[in-house]
């Protein structure tokens, strides 16, 4: 089974560069997470990422450190801080986010969803200013019985309460798989959709965590 997951990133890498060439822009994310729990109910992890873009040059390289609580199995609050560093267009330009999560999940047989409240700065890069975001994401997952692969889809909304006003939304469809122990790798698709002139922004992403 590790060696059908393995062949299956390597088709979405590989295949990266057709995609890219049938879209205006194509970015492909790479995501570590080191978490560990204490305390029963606290998680506390560390997120490197890196974030290519057009033909796999650099374009951000972020660290995230995030502490989260979970006092009932279907609710969880979280806080993050992340910084980041914009290398294509603003030569090593620094930017600071923070971040604020409620979540809420319920099971329906094997089934779970889960719909996550975000407050936080936030900004495309492009713009010279953070504003205050909400961001709103219901997704869902499903447990494919006998099977440590667990499929979903998301989807997000960034609503903008500086300007009061929709800026884009995020679509997400892919994969977890446990690989035993504390590994777990996701690999997903995500399409950025701006609800301005913007062109689309079409995404691979592959996210491996390691919990201790």
């Amino acid at each position: 089974m590790m060696r059908r997951v393995i062949l299956l990133i390597a088709i979405f890498v590989l295949s990266a560069p057709a995609a890219q060439a049938k879209t205006e822009k194509f970015g492909t994310w790479i995501e570590l997470e080191f978490r560990k729990d204490f305390l029963k109910r606290f998680a506390f992890s560390v997120t490197p990422e890196i974030r290519l873009q057009d033909q796999f040059k650099p374009d951000e390289y972020l660290v995230q450190a995030k502490l989260s609580y979970e006092p009932f199995s279907f609710l969880k609050f979280a806080g993050a801080y992340r910084i980041s560093t914009e290398v294509k267009d603003k030569g090593n330009e620094n930017y600071y986010r923070y971040a604020f999560d409620t979540h809420l999940g319920h099971e329906f047989g094997r089934f779970e969803a889960t719909l996550r409240g975000r407050f936080t700065n936030y900004s495309d890069m492009s713009e010279e200013e953070q504003d205050n975001y909400f961001r709103p994401r219901l997704k869902m997952e499903y447990n494919i019985k006998g099977i440590k692969t667990d499929p979903f889809v998301s989807y997000e909304l960034f609503q903008n309460l500086t300007k009061n006003e929709i800026r884009k939304s995020r679509l997400d469809a892919g994969f977890t798989r446990k690989l035993g122990g504390p590994h777990r790798i996701s690999v997903y698709y995500r399409m950025h959709d701006y609800f301005t002139d913007k062109a689309s922004i079409h995404i691979l992403g592959i996210d491996y965590r390691l919990k201790f």
